[in-house]
C-alpha cells in the first residue's frame, strides 16, 4: 500500500471459507464513518476457492485488500501472527472469516477504545461457536452469551501498542485468543467485552467436523486449565461427567452379576449437561420439540468435548507431574 499508513488494519484469518469470505469482507468495506482502512487476509492453507474470491474482491477495491497465503494449514495462532506482521494501522482489528460485522462495529469499538481507558474491545458472536451446528440444524434463537475471555478471537479491536507489548502464540492451533487475553492481563493491558455489540457468526461446519472441533476444543481446555489453574464452568461440567463415570465404574464392579444399568448414571448426567448447555445458549420458549432434538444431538457433541478433556487432562497434567515421578526423561 502506498502513501500514508491506514488508520485501521483488519486482519482476517481464513481456512476453507469460500462460503463466507465475501460476506465478511463486504461488511468490513461497508463500515460506517470508517477512517482509512486496509484489509489483510491470511489464507491458511485453504483447499477451496477462498484465495480466488479474496483476489476477485480486492480487484474491485485497489489498494485496500492484501492477500497472504500459507501453503499448508498452520493453525489459528500462526495465521493471526502472519497478519499482524503485515498490519500497518494504528488500530488493529482481528476478525474471523465466518463473522459478519454490523455496519457500525468499527465506530462503536473505536469510540469505546477512545473513551473507556481500555486497550482492546470486542463484541459477542451469535451464535456461540460451540453451538453453531445446533443453530444451523434446529433454528433456535441464540441467547447473547458473553465469551469466556474479554475479547474473543472472532472479533476484536486493539490499540497497536498491544502488539508492541504482547504477541499471539503462533504454536497454538486453537485457544490463541485465550492465551492473548492472558498475556494482556499479565502485562497490565485492559480488554473489555462490549455487551451491546453483537456480530453474526456464520460457521458452516457439518456434524462430523463439529464433533472433531469440539474434541480438539476439549483438549485445548484441559491445556488451559493446566497452564492457568483457573476453574471455569466447563471444568466443573467435565468434573461432573468424570465423577458420574467413576460412580458407574464402582457400581458395575460391585454388582454380581454385572449390570449395564450402572451406566445410566453417566448417560443421564450427559443428557442433563447437554440440556443445560443448550438452554444457556438458546431460547427454548415456543420451540420445545426442536430444543429436545438439539439436546439429543448435543449429547454427541458434548460427549466429544468431554473425551477431549479426558485426553487433554491425561496429557497435560501428567506432563506437569512428570518431574516428580520416577519415570525416564522425555
Amino acid at each position: 500500500m502506498s502513501g500514508s499508513p491506514p488508520e485501521v488494519s483488519f486482519v482476517v484469518i481464513a481456512h476453507n471459507e469460500a462460503a463466507n469470505i465475501v460476506s465478511c469482507l463486504s461488511a468490513l468495506s461497508s463500515q460506517t464513518e470508517a477512517p482509512s482502512i486496509e484489509v489483510v487476509v491470511v489464507d491458511d492453507g485453504s483447499q477451496d476457492e477462498t484465495a480466488a474470491l479474496v483476489t476477485r474482491f480486492g480487484a474491485d477495491r485497489p489498494g485496500m485488500v492484501t492477500l497472504l497465503q500459507h501453503t499448508v494449514n498452520r493453525g489459528r495462532g500462526a495465521a493471526r501472527q502472519t497478519g499482524l506482521n503485515a498490519a500497518q494501522g494504528q488500530l488493529i482489528a482481528m476478525v474471523d472469516a465466518d463473522v459478519v460485522l454490523p455496519a457500525d462495529w468499527l465506530r462503536r469499538c473505536a469510540t469505546a477504545l477512545a473513551d473507556g481507558g481500555v486497550d482492546a474491545v470486542g463484541g459477542i458472536a451469535l451464535p456461540d461457536g460451540d453451538v453453531s451446528y445446533l443453530y444451523s440444524q434446529f433454528g433456535l434463537r441464540p441467547r447473547v452469551v458473553p465469551p469466556t475471555v474479554p475479547v474473543s478471537g472472532s472479533n476484536g479491536l486493539y490499540k497497536r501498542r498491544v502488539f508492541e507489548v504482547v504477541s499471539v502464540d503462533p504454536s497454538l492451533t486453537e485457544g490463541e485468543d485465550v492465551a492473548l487475553n492472558r498475556a494482556m492481563e499479565g502485562a497490565g493491558l485492559i480488554a473489555r467485552t462490549l455487551h451491546d455489540v453483537t456480530v453474526e457468526h456464520r460457521e458452516t461446519k457439518g456434524f462430523l467436523r463439529s464433533v472433531g472441533w469440539l474434541y480438539q476444543s476439549g483438549v485445548g481446555a484441559s491445556r488451559q486449565l493446566a497452564q492457568y489453574s483457573e476453574i471455569r464452568v466447563p471444568d466443573l461440567a467435565f468434573a461432573g461427567q468424570a465423577a458420574a463415570i467413576g460412580v458407574a465404574t464402582v457400581i458395575a464392579a460391585l454388582r454380581r452379576p454385572k449390570s449395564p444399568l450402572a451406566w445410566v448414571v453417566p448417560i443421564a448426567y450427559l443428557f442433563a449437561a447437554s440440556a443445560a448447555h443448550v438452554n444457556r445458549k438458546f431460547e427454548a420458549r415456543g420451540a420445545v420439540g426442536r430444543f429436545v432434538l438439539a439436546t439429543a444431538t448435543d449429547t454427541v457433541l458434548l460427549g466429544s468435548y468431554f473425551a477431549g478433556r479426558a485426553v487433554g487432562t491425561k496429557s497435560f497434567f501428567l506432563r506437569r507431574a512428570a518431574p516428580f515421578g520416577t519415570g525416564g526423561t522425555s
